[in-house]
């Protein structure tokens, strides 16, 4: 059971990787549609989304902790969240103090791991939503755009980074310190595979999973970006295609939190994926647990044969393809 302990979060606001390839790294980092930040030491790597989502880069070293990728190779090496104040950091530091690491760095960010060995910060949030116009649909007996062409996009330029997944060993224990210790909710789950949780009652269906891996330990699964809609996934994804980028799934839809998604291979040791029309919940949704089936995991999949109900990979690997 979730245990409230009063931090105020507000997502994910930089995810750290270490790269056996730094320079396809940051070309593939370029090509999803992330603005490219000189940082203050030129050994890191910094892209933006358009809130101000982070992906900060560096080459992977295993004789540095701080450039060691879970997993080994290249992947995640430490995830950062944001919290609303001053208060919400130095509680969060007498907490993770009492039996782990819990340093403040030269910036006034908490530095901690959490009990997977994952690297952990948390620092004042710097996200800040930008507005645009909301793209207007269409139905049958309900034409909400009259006389305009739906918006077309040649490639995508992602809001804000969405989540983070994360092959584990055993999901439910992975999920403790996160619901005991930080005070995440379950938002929905797969039964016997995976956990979907937020960091705070109100937002995004799910800020992290973690999900039972068929590989043991722990490793980096995929990152999830948010784009304005369903037109921006189908555009962006057609501008990786053409850069040669390999689809790892999609395009399609989930069912648990009903987002449109393109996930592509990506030189960062696990996927990426571009994401919209996500569900948005508060303290009053209520959990569900879902089987972990093909017709499940996405409702629709143009590019994934599903005929004996296994998820096989895209259709450019498969037999269907023309020469």
């Amino acid at each position: 059971m979730a245990v409230d302990k009063g931090f105020r979060f507000t997502g994910v606001e930089c995810v750290k990787f270490a790269v056996e390839d730094l320079a396809e790294a940051c070309r593939f980092a370029a090509d999803w549609g992330l603005s490219y930040v000189p940082a203050a030491n030129p050994e890191v790597k910094l892209f933006r989304t358009v809130d101000g989502s982070e992906v900060e880069v560096v080459a992977a070293d295993p004789a540095d902790p701080r450039r060691t990728p879970i997993g080994g190779g290249s992947g995640l090496c430490e995830l950062v969240w944001g919290v609303e104040d001053q208060a919400t950091l130095q509680a969060l530091a007498d907490e993770l103090g009492k039996d782990r690491r819990a340093e403040f760095d030269a910036e006034g960010v908490l530095h901690s791991v959490d009990d997977l060995g994952i690297n952990l910060a948390f620092r004042i949030a710097q996200r800040k939503a930008l507005p645009y116009d909301v793209t207007r649909y269409n139905a049958p007996g309900n034409a909400d755009r009259i006389n305009r062409r739906a918006p077309a996009y040649k490639v995508a330029k992602p809001r804000e980074i969405s989540h983070v997944a994360i092959g584990v060993d055993d999901a439910g224990q992975a999920s403790r310190f996160y619901i005991e210790r930080l005070g995440f909710l379950i938002s929905d789950r797969y039964a016997d595979r995976g956990i979907f949780m937020r960091c705070s009652p109100a937002g995004n269906h799910h800020h992290v999973f973690f999900m039972n891996a068929r590989v043991p330990g722990t490793r980096f699964n995929h990152l999830a970006f948010k784009v304005r809609d369903i037109h921006e996934v189908i555009g962006g994804g057609q501008h990786l295609d053409a850069l040669g980028w390999k689809t790892f799934a999609g395009p399609g839809r989930h069912t648990i939190s009903s987002a449109c998604f393109w996930y592509f291979q990506t030189p960062f040791g696990g996927s990426w994926e571009y994401a919209a029309d996500e569900d948005i919940v508060t303290a009053e949704w209520e959990a569900q647990d879902f089987a972990a089936v093909a017709h499940i995991f996405s409702e629709w999949t143009f590019g994934l044969e599903k005929s004996d109900g296994t998820l096989k990979g895209p259709i450019s690997a498969s037999k269907e393809q023309k020469p």
